[in-house]
C-alpha cells in the first residue's frame, strides 16, 4: 500500500512508524503469559495419585511413564504442560500456544466444570 507525503507526515506525527512489524494475538498472549504468570512447581508423583490427572493423561493417550517431570512443567512429548498459580478460575483461561498447554492447578480443574470443559475443547481443537 502506498501513501502520499501528507499521510506520511500525519502518521509520523502520531508516532506511527511505517513498516512496523505487528505482533499476532498468539505472540502477544504468549509474551503476556511468560511475564505475568508464576508457574507452579510440578511433582509428578503427587499428580499421579489424582484421578482427574490420570483421566486427562489417558485422554492424551499417554501413560505416566511417558511423561517427564521438569521443575516448572511436565513434558508430554509433543507439548509441555504448565500450571499457573491462580485462585480465580475466571482470571486465567486455559491456553495452548506454541506447543505449551497452560492451565490452573489440577486441583482447580478437578473442581471446576467450566475448566474441564475448556480443557476438553482445547484438546479437541488443537488435536493434542
Amino acid at each position: 500500500m502506498s501513501i502520499n507525503q501528507r499521510q506520511f507526515e500525519q502518521l509520523s506525527e502520531m508516532g506511527i512508524k511505517l513498516w512496523q512489524r505487528r505482533t499476532t494475538a498468539e505472540q502477544s498472549t504468549s509474551r503476556n503469559l511468560e511475564h505475568q504468570n508464576t508457574y507452579l512447581e510440578v511433582n509428578l508423583s503427587v499428580l499421579s495419585k489424582d484421578q482427574c490427572f490420570i483421566d486427562i493423561v489417558q485422554a492424551f493417550n499417554l501413560t505416566l511413564g511417558e511423561i517427564s517431570q521438569q521443575s516448572d512443567h511436565l513434558d508430554l512429548g509433543l507439548f509441555n504442560w504448565y500450571f499457573i498459580a491462580t485462585d480465580n478460575t475466571d482470571e486465567m483461561p486455559l491456553t495452548y500456544v506454541n506447543n505449551q498447554l497452560i492451565t490452573p492447578a489440577i486441583e482447580l480443574i478437578s473442581h471446576s466444570v467450566s475448566l474441564k470443559r475448556q480443557l476438553w475443547q482445547t484438546m479437541s481443537q488443537q488435536q493434542i
